[in-house]
């Protein structure tokens, strides 16, 4: 059974709320962990649902933290609140999931589509997992993983670099991570998070990121597969050779 985990500040309900009309129809899902960081309460009833209205927005990374600490099931699906999915859509995951895995996360190749504005849910199709080497694009709109391997994000690194967190630390623990291909998603784009160009809270949260994981020796010499291409620095240098046909990136 999944505990899933939604942080929202509730900017479009009627797509969050069809979201939540899925997971409670998915018999998968034993419980929805709603952070709601908005303070306002939510309008809306589910025998699964449980609302947590902290003193203050606690922006995604410890929500997620969070949520998973009060989750109750063995596994844990860490959503946004601006995706929409075909009907059955964790029961799909968790059935092919297993404890060797690492964290499960979005392919934003061919199986993200980014919309203005949504309507039906998107068409059921057949999803396997695939080992990835690298995030995609939104890896992080979906993320499964179990509780016991959950590696706690810093709490002051608050709305970026939390799903970069969670794939690095699992490779630290020797297991494989996955992405989700085959079957599509909806991601309402209007509602994505502010470029780290313009947000001073990503800002700092990349430099805290980087001061927590990057090594000195990493800024002289490392080599780095990416979804848009390979990235080497020498000597303080950075040297890029893009993929052909990459159709996102995540910031670095």
């Amino acid at each position: 059974m999944l505990s899933v985990v939604i942080p929202t500040l509730q900017k479009n309900v009627t797509v969050f709320f069809k979201l939540l009309d899925n997971l409670s129809n998915d018999k998968s899902v034993s419980e929805i962990i709603v952070i709601d960081n908005s303070l306002k309460g939510l309008d809306y009833n589910s025998p699964k649902l449980r609302v947590i209205i902290p003193k203050e927005n606690l922006y995604v990374n410890p929500s997620w933290n969070l949520g998973v600490k009060e989750a109750k099931s063995e596994i844990i699906g860490l959503l946004n609140d601006d995706i929409s999915i075909p009907e059955n859509f964790c029961s799909d995951i968790i059935a092919k999931m297993d404890k060797t895995m690492g964290i499960i996360g979005m392919n934003s190749g061919d199986y993200i589509e980014t919309k203005d504005i949504i309507g039906e849910p998107p068409q059921k199709t057949d999803l396997f997992l695939e080992k990835t080497k690298y995030m995609d694009l939104f890896f992080g709109v979906a993320l499964f993983c179990y509780k016991e391997t959950y590696p706690k994000i810093p709490d002051e690194i608050k709305i970026v670099y939390g799903d970069v967190w969670l794939y690095y630390q699992y490779k630290k623990q020797k297991k494989d991570n996955y992405r989700i291909c085959g079957q599509k998603i909806y991601h309402l784009g209007s509602l994505s998070s502010s470029s780290i160009n313009f947000n001073p809270i990503c800002k700092k949260d990349a430099y805290l990121y980087k001061k927590l994981m990057v090594k000195w020796y990493n800024r002289l010499f490392s080599y780095e597969e990416t979804w848009k291409g390979y990235k080497l620095r020498l000597c303080g240098l950075t040297f890029f050779i893009p993929k052909k046909n990459a159709k996102g990136y995540i910031n670095e």
